[in-house]
């Protein structure tokens, strides 16, 4: 359905930060409310006390920042209509996904990495980072074409649109590393959502047919959730439903997204193909900007040469796509398959019976951590 947060920007950009658009907020405001004891009701009943439901929709909230993001646009334009069996399933996964790692302790208090580096080890973990760095860093060819389609709409050739896209969007994140304010991001959200409504209600602007291999570009859109799965212990329980609720919700969304109705009467469409393309440039800027961020963890090299890396690596993809005449769904195989990749990691160091837990010798990989915004989120 439809990152890589997987995040977040700079700040986030480690972490994608712990939210792709992370709005999601920090794993410390969740647990705030689990650790105030319900209250009982005064009827003697038997309904959710107070704190239990600011957690629910706290917890729902942070999902749904989590994966919500440039995706839903990106996905819209590359897949529909997509059948709706298939987001289904897709969404199945996710869930059945989120349960198997709340189990074993969620992610959301460091994030990917951190809980397959406590659970498999450090080998383990680099695995995870690589796979951040170069699903991510090849999905912003996606993003870049879908940007240059939507200006090319106004004027010009869609190609030299997304490598103009691709490079500011580089030279931003290299040159000008501060994250974007909050505002600034609560604001994109609701640009990429009010444009992929937009685009729903004028029936879509499919670029291929979706057939049963649309399955890994559809996560591109769940980029996010891997690290925003919350623990399954009693304690957490409010706080699990919730972000159960939010990924159900983020599903209904993407169904629908998916499957545009019967074009209406032909409308101004400049201003929101300008709107269009704009956002996905800022999403583009904030995903190199985490990427960067990866390469730091892999290399200790300055997260600059890792934005510029990934942009390289980005403008190869996008330039080989060209000469080949490749949709931006086959693009999107590159982050899906990344995205597959993590997931099945994670679910391993999940199941995996720990033994002796691999000594810490670093925290400050975990503060740093931010999950990729590929798709969907902010920031961290």
């Amino acid at each position: 359905m439809a990152g890589p947060s997987a995040a977040g920007d700079a700040a986030a950009g480690a972490n994608a930060s712990a939210s792709v658009v992370s709005g999601a907020g920090s794993p410390a405001a969740t647990d705030a409310g689990l650790t105030t004891p319900p209250t009982a009701p005064a009827t003697g009943g038997h309904a959710v006390a107070p704190a239990g439901v600011r957690t629910l929709g706290a917890a729902g909230n942070r999902a749904l920042v989590a994966v919500l993001g440039a995706g839903a646009l990106l996905l819209p334009a590359a897949l529909a209509p997509v059948p709706v069996g298939w987001s289904v399933v897709v969404a199945l996964v996710v869930i059945i996904w989120c349960l198997l790692v709340a189990g074993a302790g969620g992610t959301a208090q460091g994030g990917a990495v951190a809980f397959v580096r406590r659970r498999l080890g450090f080998r383990a973990a680099r695995v995870v980072t690589g796979l951040y760095f170069a699903g991510f860093a090849t999905g912003q060819a996606a993003v870049a074409l879908t940007a240059g389609r939507f200006a090319a709409r106004l004027w010009g050739d869609a190609f030299l649109w997304s490598v103009a896209v691709l490079l500011a969007a580089a030279t931003w994140a290299t040159y000008r590393p501060r994250p974007l304010s909050t505002p600034v991001r609560r604001l994109r959200l609701a640009a990429v959502l009010a444009a992929a409504g937009g685009w729903w209600a004028l029936g879509g602007v499919p670029d291929t047919s979706a057939s049963w291999w649309a399955v890994l570009p559809l996560l591109f859109g769940w980029v996010g959730v891997e690290s925003a799965v919350p623990a399954g212990a009693v304690p957490q329980r409010a706080a699990l439903a919730g972000t159960l609720l939010g990924v159900t919700g983020a599903a209904a969304l993407y169904a629908v997204l998916l499957r545009p109705p019967a074009p209406l009467a032909d409308l101004p469409l400049a201003p929101l193909a300008a709107l269009s393309a704009l956002t996905l440039a800022l999403y583009c800027r904030t995903n190199l900007q985490a990427t960067g961020a990866r390469w730091h963890e892999l290399t200790s090299r300055p997260q600059a040469e890792g934005a510029a890396a990934a942009a390289t690596l980005a403008l190869v993809t996008l330039t080989v796509a060209h000469l080949a005449d490749g949709s931006t769904a086959v693009l999107l195989l590159l982050p899906g398959t990344a995205t597959a990749a993590i997931l099945t990691v994670v679910a391993c160091a999940a199941v995996h019976t720990l033994t002796n837990r691999p000594k810490e010798t670093s925290h400050d990989h975990d503060r740093h951590h931010r999950p990729l915004e590929g798709a969907a989120r902010s920031r961290r």
